[in-house]
């Protein structure tokens, strides 16, 4: 039979007692009961001989302790039914392995786990306060009283593993009156209140709880009095005074202050409390009630961007989510993530401070510091001491432990309605701790990083800038010296990123002799276009290299590798075929890059890199290091290859005659099974294909790219250019480079025919031009300027 079958349950939370389906089970002698006693306070570890001997004779154990011991627990694993699945043998240890559901004192454990999970979630005080009377409930009396109340080992590791327990109890039990004071009538907990100030009469904590309780309750004269028997016992026993905390308590109760000493400092409104006292006819205290007037909430928000211009339908959405509020019982949390220097902060703030005055009880804004150069990411600790302190709380009123910062931080913020804007966060367990309670308060979050794993998190992704929008900010910083045409280009370059355009204008202020159109020719290079875009310690390389460094190491070779081809968008297989490796793991690199916003995606299963970032990841040394070990060439030929292949069968299933041409081991190729499926897949995939040969030149490839170009021609225009294309296949290696030329001239015609002329431009200029993609022209032994890590 087993522990389960047989319901046992082992209980210390009061006399020791083990109970099953049948009933009270009696247990073996006095031995026995103290073994068994230690190994219930210690539920789950591994005790050892010496140990459990000691819990049974103290310290001066006889020479037979060891048989004893084990004696005991044969006895126990007899006198209890189906103990033999829990009291267990460890070599010459033993353990107890029980669960909640056997265990008091385990079920008492996560029930203290599952409360502490309740209040980082920000769950209500009324349900937080069942779950604390629920754990509460388990206990029958003092722990394990029997066995303690006779045992005379003062040190004994019983009484020691005992007084944990009690340790525990009692932070519930304070827990519990702390919230009770704040969600009901004071008078209800001083009759608890006193019986713990009895068993634990110089815990400061408790008669601070108790004294709020009475002022609260009208008594003021008795909380003054009870500051005055516990300032004698610490004088008269300790030699010492009240610690800052319990003089700050005398204080609040002489001001009639101490409801706003248990709000802990939150944001001063309008609410009725007890000031001062008065005797009534029968000679008792009764409080008189005044209004507090209300004070001015505190706003740490930085001033918003004076030059904030477009996002028109972001912040929109912004404002629509935050009045909507939360729809549970929590804050309302908003993430705005992004690539670096896309405007992730200018837009949060912007819209907070439309958003001030829905809330009235203050606006914060903190720094965390995920990316920072030079600077660690903050600790949660260390940012609560900075939201205390904003609040007016002295710095040595504010607790070291950061569950205490965390405890006084929502307490100050209880039935207030904030905003609380955490900019450049790195992770959600930086967040959890800083959330305010109730459901009526807005989190803004900003991050390079989606952290959508928060309950109830709304994303908000900051996109590039609009062609439109890119426009109006270089206006608004150019003013007279915006050049329309170099103005497109540079717009062009930039790519939606609002630092890069405010560099690139502060850059042209910092150079009056210099044009638009001299720092657009500058710009032209990919290479040299991060590092061009700087001005004092502001560049466009220090902001996303941050982002390049916290990548794993296979993130930051597949970062490279895509940027061999930086136009290209890229769908899984294709990645697949680029990376060596298949499209499981390709597809968990894209999502990785696309979680920390450096990649972009368009469409569903399509990937592509922001021009600046692909400008970055060429500079670092990284990729100097893929290009002298001769990777560009690899994987291109391999890119090449996959993309020989689909074609390949898309032709065969249009209707043309297959030639064998597409033949080879080509893994991982996408499933192509009709007419249909044969555009769709060289419709998705041609922008990558147009790269794919424009790079092709440069490695060589003449003939396998002269094949692929005519592959796409024949889907594009089946009518015409097949016979060119067994003209190609004859020509040999002599011909390949004329071949591949003809081909993309071909293939740019058919382009143009049915409405791509920016593929047909591309391929035109890639058949009379030796230049690499966006201008970079790749050499065997081309390696990136120097500029990366």
């Amino acid at each position: 039979m087993t522990g389960t079958e047989a319901g046992l349950r082992f209980q210390v939370l009061g006399s020791v007692a083990v109970r099953s389906a049948a009933g009270p089970v009696r247990l073996p002698g006095t031995v026995a009961r103290r073994v068994l006693t230690l190994l219930m306070l210690s539920p789950g570890e591994v005790l050892s001989t010496p140990r459990l001997a000691k819990a049974a004779w103290g310290p001066c154990c006889p020479a037979t302790a060891s048989n004893q011991v084990r004696k005991a627990i044969a006895q126990l694993r007899h006198a209890i039914p189906g103990a033999g699945v829990h009291l267990l043998t460890d070599g010459p240890n033993y353990r107890l392995n029980v669960s909640a559901v056997e265990s008091d004192l385990v079920e008492f454990n996560q029930r203290r786990l599952h409360i502490r999970r309740l209040a980082e979630r920000g769950v209500n005080e009324g349900q937080r306060i069942q779950e604390l009377q629920a754990a509460l409930s388990l206990f029958r009396g003092q722990v394990a009283a029997d066995i303690v109340d006779g045992d005379d080992l003062e040190s004994g590791p019983i009484r020691a593993a005992a007084r944990v327990v009690e340790e525990r109890r009692l932070a519930v039990q304070k827990e519990l009156i702390s919230l009770r004071l704040r969600t009901s009538p004071p008078a209800l907990v001083i009759e608890d209140l006193r019986y713990l100030v009895a068993q634990h009469p110089l815990a400061e904590d408790l008669r601070a709880q108790l004294m709020l309780a009475l002022s609260l309750s009208g008594r003021q004269a008795d909380a003054l009095a009870e500051y005055a028997e516990i300032r004698t016992l610490l004088r008269d026993e300790l030699g010492i005074d009240p610690n800052h905390s319990l003089a700050q308590v005398h204080e609040a109760v002489l001001c009639g202050d101490a409801h706003t000493y248990l709000r802990s400092g939150a944001s001063p409104r309008d609410y009725e409390q007890p000031v001062l006292t008065q005797l009534d006819a029968g000679g008792r205290h009764v409080a008189l009630r005044v209004r507090k007037a209300p004070g001015r909430p505190v706003c740490t928000l930085p001033h918003g961007p004076a030059d904030f211009v477009g996002r028109r339908e972001e912040v929109d959405t912004l404002l629509r989510t935050a009045r909507a509020g939360s729809r549970g019982p929590g804050p309302l949390l908003i993430c705005v993530d992004g690539m670096g220097g896309v405007g992730k902060t200018a837009l949060a703030l912007h819209t907070a401070h439309q958003l001030v005055q829905d809330f009235p009880d203050g606006q914060f804004y903190v720094d965390l510091r995920a990316f920072s150069p030079s600077e660690r990411p903050c600790e949660p600790a260390e940012v609560l001491q900075v939201l205390l302190r904003s609040l007016g709380i002295e710095a040595q009123r504010i607790p070291a432990d950061p569950d205490s910062q965390v405890a006084m931080w929502r307490a100050r913020l209880a039935d207030s309605k904030v905003l609380l804007l955490l900019d450049n966060a790195a992770s959600e367990a930086q967040i959890v701790p800083l959330l305010p309670p109730g459901n009526g308060s807005l989190v803004l979050i900003t991050s390079r990083r989606r952290l959508y794993g928060l309950d109830g998190t709304e994303p908000c992704p900051a996109s590039p800038m609009s062609a439109g929008d890119s426009r109006e900010l270089l206006e608004r910083l150019l003013g007279e010296r915006l050049e329309p045409q170099a103005a497109e280009r540079l717009v062009t370059y930039c790519e939606g990123l609002p630092l890069a355009l405010r560099l690139a204008a502060a850059k042209l202020r910092s150079r009056p002799t210099w044009t638009l159109s001299h720092l657009v020719k500058r710009l032209a290079d990919l290479r040299r276009r991060p590092a061009e875009l700087q001005v004092g310690d502001r560049s466009v390389r220090s902001v996303l290299q941050l982002s390049f460094d916290a990548l794993t190491e296979a993130q930051r070779r597949a970062l490279c590798v895509l940027a061999l081809l930086p136009d290209a968008d890229m769908g899984v297989y294709e990645a697949a075929a680029l990376l060596d490796t298949d499209p499981v793991e390709a597809e968990l690199l894209l999502e990785g890059l696309l979680d920390v916003n450096l990649l972009e995606q368009s469409h569903i299963g399509r990937y592509a890199l922001h021009g600046l970032v692909a400008g970055v990841t060429t500079g670092t040394e990284e990729f100097g290091q893929l290009l002298r070990g001769g990777g560009r060439r690899s994987a291109l030929h391999r890119l090449l290859a996959h993309h020989l292949a689909v074609t390949s069968r898309s032709c065969l299933l249009l209707g043309r005659p297959d030639d064998g041409s597409g033949a080879g081991a080509v893994p991982h190729l996408p499933e192509i099974d009709s007419r249909k499926e044969a555009l769709e897949v060289c419709e998705r995939g041609l922008p990558a294909m147009v790269e794919t040969l424009r790079a092709s030149g440069h490695e060589g490839a003449f003939l396998a790219a002269a094949r692929l170009a005519h592959n796409l021609r024949f889907v594009l225009a089946p009518e015409g250019g097949w016979e060119e294309r067994r003209r190609v296949e004859s020509a040999g290696a002599s011909g390949s480079r004329n071949a591949y030329r003809r081909a993309l001239l071909g293939l740019a015609s058919a382009c143009r025919g049915v409405g791509l002329l920016e593929h047909g431009a591309t391929l035109t200029a890639a058949a009379t031009s030796t230049a690499g993609p966006r201008g970079i022209r790749w050499d065997f032994t081309d390696t990136p300027q120097p500029g990366g890590r």
